[in-house]
């Protein structure tokens, strides 16, 4: 993501609140009318904080964005936000059983979770995928025409890509400002996998619509520095007062340390003994993860296994990869439950944080942020400039490497035998991750520039941001 969705132009503003700590619990029950003349959030009349999340990705599809998106929305509703959510049938990471059906309309922690009609599969071939995408824009789109009394605002993130289209739209129309979330950048994204040519006709009407909905804005949340920077370039120097940078996070209430003799995940997969390189998330094309397989070949005859927890594009090439070269330090798991998150992580002697070096700017592996939650540290593959390869650097939370595999392998046989410095690393990651990238914290980001919004201050500026 970007969300897996980022150096300082002339509108960095990096968002540092005081963190909210409330319960969380799920329930399912009948939908509630909202309308803009119901009950404040407070219990008072006419409440100002009625907002419309449009995702294709939410709950209980625990992944990438889907995940972030879920967290975000439960904590603004701890915030005393009334949510409603339009989003697709899940198909990822739905506890390992991506049919399972679920209720049109229900009721998450407090946010009302709606879920549009689409054709196609989010699983399935480009086709497939496309035409699913543009079903989820146009469903939406009339369910945002039928119940615009329902919200004061809108919360967009860049998938499926123009869906930001409608936030544009809908903004004229009806005077519902919109806060985009840039998790990747497009049509930059898919120039950058190849399947677009930028000189094609395609890119360079999706470029202008990119433009047209960055400048429509009224908040634009880029997730790093590098991806700042990007943005910035896309919009008139004018509009660059409206960009805020919130970094992705990781839930502090979820994500900790469980140490090994605690934590059943080691236990259960056998993992004693063994230092486990762990790679958890998608499997996907932007990920540079063919170096791994060839760092476990030189690493066969040492302790080291190589773990990777997930699904996606590129899961049938690497175990194909693994099983010609008869590697038995290679194991692949499902997705795992959201309640073993924590145990999971920690469960790693180091993870690999990975992104193609063609997607800096582009996209922010956020997964990074579950990593230092759980004190892991970190081998980045990845761009010293990137956003998460200047974390690592400027934190000493991990250490970051080349694709190449011989290389790979010495950093982990370095990190293999000293357990000082992987300690010192560990605990790194966790004071970063709790000065900077807990959930609460950007939750209270969040909220200062949606009410900074419709309170009048220009854009989520200076009013209610510090």
């Amino acid at each position: 993501m970007g969300a897996d969705t980022e150096g300082f132009g002339t509108a960095r503003r990096q968002l540092d609140l005081p963190r909210s700590i409330a319960g969380r619990r799920v329930e399912l029950r009948e939908p509630v009318k909202l309308t803009s003349s119901g009950p404040r959030s407070d219990g008072r009349p006419g409440s100002s904080k009625q907002l419309v999340l449009l995702c294709e990705h939410f709950y209980p599809e625990m992944i990438s964005t889907g995940m972030h998106m879920t967290e975000l929305a439960t904590r603004l509703a701890e915030l005393g936000w009334r949510i409603t959510v339009y989003t697709a049938k899940p198909t990822w990471g739905t506890d390992g059983d991506e049919e399972r059906s679920v209720p049109k309309e229900m009721v998450h922690e407090g946010v009302r979770i709606l879920r549009v009609p689409t054709i196609g599969r989010q699983k399935g071939k480009l086709l497939s995928r496309t035409v699913s995408s543009v079903t989820f824009v146009l469903s939406v789109s009339w369910a945002l025409m039928r119940r615009r009394a329902d919200y004061r605002c809108m919360v967009i993130t860049t998938n499926p890509p123009f869906i930001g289209a409608l936030g544009w739209l809908y903004s004229r129309l009806f005077r519902r400002p919109y806060l985009l979330i840039v998790y990747d950048v497009f049509p930059d994204f898919a120039i950058s996998l190849g399947v677009l040519s930028p000189d094609s006709w395609i890119a360079k009407a999706w470029e202008r619509m990119t433009r047209m909905i960055l400048a429509g804005a009224a908040v634009t949340v880029v997730i790093g520095r590098d991806m700042q920077d990007l943005v910035q370039r896309k919009m008139s120097p004018h509009l660059h007062d409206r960009i805020v940078m919130i970094p992705n996070w990781s839930d502090e209430r979820r994500v900790h340390h469980v140490p090994a003799a605690a934590n059943a995940f080691r236990q259960e997969h056998r993992l004693d003994g063994r230092f486990v390189v762990q790679y958890a998330g998608r499997l996907g094309q932007k990920h540079n993860l063919e170096p791994l397989i060839d760092a476990a070949r030189l690493l066969s005859d040492t302790r080291a296994l190589f773990q990777f927890v997930g699904d996606g594009d590129k899961k049938p090439k690497l175990e194909a990869l693994a099983a010609d070269l008869g590697l038995e330090n290679v194991q692949f798991l499902p997705y795992q439950p959201m309640d073993r998150l924590a145990e999971m992580l920690s469960a790693a002697d180091v993870a690999v944080v990975c992104l193609e070096s063609g997607h800096t700017g582009i996209s922010v592996p956020s997964k990074a942020y579950g990593v230092i939650a759980s004190g892991t540290p970190i081998v980045g593959i990845l761009d010293p400039d990137g956003e998460i390869g200047q974390m690592v650097k400027e934190t000493g939370c991990g250490v970051l490497v080349d694709p190449v595999g011989e290389e790979i392998a010495a950093v982990i046989r370095d990190l293999m035998v000293d357990p000082v410095k992987r300690s010192a690393m560990s605990a790194a990651a966790r004071q970063i991750f709790l000065e900077k990238y807990t959930l609460s914290k950007a939750a209270e980001a969040y909220d200062a520039a949606l009410s900074s919004m419709l309170n009048g201050s220009p854009n989520g500026g200076e009013r209610g941001i510090r």
